[in-house]
């Protein structure tokens, strides 16, 4: 794929290895990120001026949300809180920038949203070696690249992650050392939900990666009440991929076919498709062409697909600059553009990441250590 210079993205991403309780694994992340942390807040403090929701509001709101929060999950508010404390900021904006998306929904549909992603999960029918891999495309505001961040955390009793997110957020996608994984879209429907009786896309895939197989996983993914609509797709070692297009309240499943699945940001289950106003395409048009641009770049080496493979498939520019490569469209007050390219060896626990966009990044790799 030809090379498209117009972001210099950096050469890594930060890395941090925590261990301990959850309360001690945000400390952690908050000490070692802290100037990142201020910048994801400052992100997000700007999204709220420019959708006119004042931030002394949205902190009050967040402060409702976590109540809610604290009786479902309470170790994730503890996680939470321990970032606060190592990055030296107020808990509440800490909660707000993990509830952002669902309190933003409920002002606007998002039609500036800048998270427009392409992800695939591959079986071992259609790769090289028969492992299962995953692939992501993370598309958002290019004022979030600097605070991204890649975590390996080891919390006592549960399985152990490696995931990429933004400071001060507790997931964005990655994998757990049993070998589940989870990749995921934004979706806009005509069914979003108050934010204090739901929680974001990342708290219930983070969520799922408590458990060891699949089958947990997606029964703790699907009982997550939820805030806001939103793709995930999880897979594991060995075989077997599962998508769910979540709306509060409900959720859709789409299969894998000939060994291969894949979404953008539009529904594919066709009851969904009936039920629903889906207002992804209605605003990101691109959305439409995405999903069959990294179908087809798998397929053409169905049977023979390896990971780099699917770095190649990932680095699609049909559609420049709004394509599955995403990058910064002049055209557009928006500066999103695919800030994070990730593919994932569920098999091999192996996990690299590029600063995108996916053409001009190099891939890192991440194991467990």
């Amino acid at each position: 794929m030809t090379a498209i210079p117009d972001v210099r993205p950096p050469e890594t991403f930060p890395f941090l290895r925590s261990e301990g309780p959850p309360i001690e694994v945000g400390r952690s992340h908050g000490r070692a990120f802290g100037d990142q942390v201020a910048g994801s807040i400052g992100v997000y403090r700007r999204k709220f001026d420019k959708i006119g929701l004042a931030w002394p509001t949205a902190l009050e709101l967040a402060g409702r949300n976590i109540a809610f929060l604290r009786s479902l999950d309470p170790a994730l508010v503890e996680e939470m809180d321990g970032i606060a404390a190592g990055a030296g900021v107020d808990p509440l904006e800490i909660y707000l920038i993990n509830n952002r998306t669902g309190l933003t929904r409920m002002v606007e549909e998002g039609t500036d949203e800048d998270h427009e992603c392409t992800t695939a999960a591959i079986l071992g029918e259609a790769t090289a070696n028969g492992h299962t891999l995953m692939a992501q495309n993370w598309d958002q505001n290019g004022e979030c690249q600097p605070n991204t961040v890649v975590i390996e955390q080891h919390i006592p009793g549960e399985p152990a992650l490696l995931f990429v997110t933004e400071a001060g957020i507790l997931f964005r996608h990655g994998m757990n050392d049993a070998g589940v994984g989870v990749v995921g879209n934004a979706l806009r429907t005509n069914r979003e939900r108050r934010a204090d009786r739901g929680t974001g896309s990342h708290i219930a895939r983070r969520r799922a990666l408590r458990h060891r197989t699949l089958a947990d996983a997606l029964r703790t993914l699907v009982e997550t009440p939820r805030a806001h609509s939103g793709n995930h797709i999880l897979a594991e070692a060995g075989g077997g991929a599962v998508d769910i297009e979540g709306v509060p309240g409900q959720a859709f499943e789409v299969h894998p076919v000939d060994g291969i699945v894949v979404h953008s940001n539009h529904f594919l289950n066709p009851e969904a498709q009936r039920a629903l106003d889906d207002r992804g395409p209605r605003s990101h048009p691109d959305t439409l062409y995405r999903d069959g641009r990294l179908r087809a770049g798998l397929a053409a080496r169905h049977g023979a697909i390896t990971a780099q493979d699917v770095r190649a498939a990932l680095q699609d520019h049909h559609g420049y600059p709004v394509s599955v490569c995403r990058h910064p469209d002049p055209q557009s007050d928006s500066i999103g553009y695919t800030l994070v390219s990730s593919v994932i060896d569920l098999d091999e626990r192996r996990m690299w990441s590029a600063p995108g966009p996916a053409c001009v990044g190099k891939y890192t790799e991440y194991r467990f250590t």
